[in-house]
């Protein structure tokens, strides 16, 4: 049996002609490297129009937007950026690398996001931003986090790495926080072929010489003040962002019928688990999150007939880079560590494979309970 992979190349084999036409044409329009950059400043407004903000700035990665927006918005030694404990490590590791002290807080256990009530009671004095990661493809309290953030003067910083194209009663994520960041790693619904690409977005002009960052390595003093080069949106990665933007609602409504096919069938089990969206919430998942108290015995289970679902993320307070960060108890992000399994969704999976693995999760708790 072919395996059914969360990260399957499906998307890029449909669209490999026109990939090649794309780079044929563009090709043709540069004699130079820097011919490129109209390029990047089109896929830039087209991209902001798309999210429902004025800016965006084409970056090497979404790890590179973190690190950009903590530092255009002066985070120094000293500063505290509350952060989910439920989520990538680099999210924490920008908060570090800018010089800042990350605050880890438990997540909802509707629907694995932020916990407001937990955020606001870890505001302190020393306090300069939240960042309001989206997990899974769902958006979080944005709303709620956004009052929060306009009472204490602080700065709303979305994370949308995950949750690319979901919205919230008609908008989409990145535009409500102060700034967003975006990933176009290769498994997100527009992703860049090499996996790579990111992107920041904002409304509020004095962000804007972001841009000009990734040309600081021409300037001496000017990369020293920043200590740390970024690296702009490399070529390849633009042809392919331009080419699936195309298709981006097709892609979309092909994870969605594939999502809605899990929610409906899974919910019929018994001893699993899912995550539907809350009112006025489009979720486009990067991958589908079950809870299974036999997690480990289904995920051997699924791999051995061909299904390459994946562990969940060890949440921050359990690992040793992050453990001093608080001494507090974080119950659903270690809830979501012991159960949680990502069963595969990715661009144009078919119903029939959707099916196969909701039949191996059938077969297997069949057998587990005989």
């Amino acid at each position: 049996m072919k395996q059914i992979r969360y990260e399957s190349t499906l998307v890029e084999q449909a669209l490999a002609p026109e990939y090649a036409a794309t780079l044929k044409a563009y090709l043709e329009k540069a004699h130079g490297l820097n011919d490129i950059k109209p390029l990047v400043r089109e896929f830039e407004r087209d991209f902001a129009a798309y999210i429902g903000v004025k800016h965006a700035i084409a970056v090497n990665s979404g790890s590179d937007a973190l690190a950009m927006i903590l530092r255009a918005i002066g985070i120094k030694k000293g500063d505290e950026v509350v952060i989910p404990s439920l989520t990538y490590h680099a999210v924490a590791l920008a908060v570090v690398y800018a010089g800042g002290r990350p605050v880890l807080v438990d997540a909802s256990r509707n629907d694995l996001n932020l916990d407001v009530e937990q955020v606001a009671r870890a505001v302190t004095k020393r306090t300069r931003a939240i960042i309001a990661a989206h997990m899974f493809g769902r958006p979080c309290d944005v709303v709620a986090l956004k009052e929060l953030c306009c009472k204490k003067k602080l700065v709303l910083i979305e994370d949308v790495c995950q949750a690319e194209s979901s919205s919230l009663d008609g908008r989409k994520l990145g535009s409500f926080g102060d700034l967003a960041a975006f990933s176009f790693s290769y498994y997100k619904p527009l992703s860049s072929c090499g996996g790579g690409g990111g992107m920041v977005v904002f409304n509020n002009e004095k962000y804007l010489p972001i841009a000009g960052w990734m040309d600081d390595w021409r300037d001496d003093p000017a990369l020293l003040k920043l200590g740390q080069r970024f690296a702009p949106l490399y070529f390849m990665d633009l042809l392919s962002l331009r080419v699936k933007f195309a298709h981006l609602a097709k892609i979309i409504e092909a994870r969605l019928k594939v999502k809605d096919l899990y929610e409906k069938t899974l919910a019929k089990l018994n001893d699993i688990k899912s995550f539907k969206d809350k009112a006025g919430a489009v979720s486009v998942p990067q991958n589908f999150v079950i809870y299974c108290e036999r997690r480990d015995q289904l995920l051997e289970f699924l791999r051995a007939n061909g299904v390459s679902a994946q562990k969940p993320y060890k949440p921050l307070h359990l690992m040793s880079s992050f453990k001093t960060r608080s001494s507090k108890r974080f119950p659903v992000s270690d809830e979501y560590y012991r159960r949680a399994l990502h069963l595969p969704l990715y661009s144009f999976m078919s119903a029939d494979k959707a099916t196969i693995v909701v039949s191996l999760c059938k077969e297997f708790l069949r057998k587990s309970q005989q």
